[in-house]
């Protein structure tokens, strides 16, 4: 097999490659129940790689997009065939499922997520890049276009224009906070760049009063400390009372989206607590167990930027052929596997709101109480877990960014 590079992986968010019989994904529709099993299956996988990557960079901050890189792969799995494409359905949760519905509950939940949300920006943008004169199969071309919504263009991948021109449509797709997503120059063996661009922005739908934020101590792992400024606010808050942890939801200015933050107990740690919570217990367990509840939460301010190369976890999810002796023919007749996975994330949360982006890029190579409850105080000055979400028209959600913050004064 010759050596063709599939990609890049950024951390925008994703977008993959579809192939397949595209008459038969014209002529189907995803019913409610394929909907159901696809947010289901999006939100273990972004459990499962969220894990991972903490696994892989103990003590270290993570954010990612986890809905960036499952739509790059849902892409992808269209052009795959036998081991490849088993493999990648068991890794995204999505086995049982058709291609035609696969993709069909992809754009309808990119739709639900980029037109159902007022009062906020929130962007999700896909494209392909392939290397001019590659025999990239039409239908390839047509299903990705129509499902995803992908800019598609060809490019001389020798000439560095090349490179601008990515990274031009990467900063654009981001408002500048992910300036570039390729480097060139180009390797020779290159012939094919999937990406995905998420953006989002939006204020507090209760603003934290910026008079209130005062220097307070983070307690970091080991026992150090450092003094950092941390928001205030007493009111009342979606609010958890869980088994090792406490949490709130914090509503942004559109009700359907909300950044929820857990807190482990002084005596468990947020790798006890990650390891506890998947995709089942988030959506009949967790979730449901948030209630109206006063109190006072108190919260880091913090900026991170973050970037991580996904090859490694995605192998030990299971997703291993993609990245060897790959089965991507319905895509080209040049023989292609995955030789880079790459995102990049940026968060920004403040008195006014949150502010995140995502890049990601493949490369292929050749309620009222009767006696209510006391007042909760919920101090977050120790290591945190974080889930930006948003609550999807049909009653499902999706994970849009999520992370584990260990230090809210470092930029990585």
């Amino acid at each position: 097999m010759n050596r063709q590079t599939l990609g890049n992986f950024s951390s925008l968010w994703f977008a993959f490659l579809t192939l397949g019989s595209f008459a038969a994904l014209e002529a189907c529709a995803a019913s409610s129940a394929d909907q159901q099993k696809f947010a289901s299956a999006n939100t273990g996988f972004a459990f499962k790689l969220l894990k991972e990557i903490a696994k892989e960079q103990p003590a270290q901050n993570v954010f990612i997009s986890p809905y960036s890189v499952s739509s790059v792969l849902q892409m992808v799995c269209n052009g795959a065939g036998g081991k490849t494409k088993a493999e990648m359905q068991q890794v995204l949760g999505t086995s049982g499922m058709t291609l035609a519905a696969m993709n069909q509950a992809n754009q309808n939940l990119h739709q639900a997520i980029t037109t159902s949300c007022s009062n906020v920006v929130l962007n999700s943008a896909n494209a392909i890049w392939y290397r001019k004169g590659m025999p990239v199969k039409p239908e390839f071309i047509a299903c990705n276009q129509r499902f995803y919504q992908a800019r598609v263009e060809g490019l001389d991948f020798n000439d560095p224009a090349s490179v601008e021109i990515m990274n031009a449509w990467v900063n654009d797709m981001t408002r500048g906070r992910i300036p570039s997503i390729v480097s060139g120059p180009i390797d020779p063996l290159t012939d094919l760049y999937l990406a995905n661009a998420v953006y989002f922005k939006g204020g507090w739908f209760v603003p934290f009063e910026a008079k209130e934020t005062k220097e307070r101590v983070f307690h970091l792992r080991g026992g150090q400390q450092k003094k950092l400024p941390m928001m205030t606010q007493t009111r009342g808050f979606s609010y958890r009372q869980g088994t090792g942890y406490q949490a709130v939801r914090l509503g942004y200015k559109d009700r359907n989206l909300g950044m929820y933050v857990f807190l482990p107990d002084a005596n468990s740690s947020s790798e006890k607590l990650l390891a506890l919570m998947h995709g089942g217990n988030w959506e009949r367990i967790t979730l449901p167990g948030f209630s109206e509840r006063h109190g006072t939460l108190v919260l880091p301010r913090f900026k991170l930027e973050y970037r991580v190369e996904l090859k490694k976890p995605l192998r030990a999810l299971g997703l291993r052929h993609a990245f060897e002796a790959a089965d991507f023919l319905s895509m080209s007749s040049t023989p292609l596997f995955i030789s880079e996975a790459l995102q990049k994330t940026f968060v920004e949360v403040n008195e006014e709101g949150t502010e995140a982006a995502a890049a990601t890029a493949l490369m292929e190579t050749h309620g009222g109480w009767m006696n209510p409850p006391k007042p909760f105080e919920m101090i977050v000055d120790r290591p945190f877990l974080l889930v930006i979400h948003h609550t999807d028209p049909d009653g499902s959600g999706s994970i849009l960014f999520m992370g584990v913050v260990f230090d809210p004064s470092a930029s990585l």
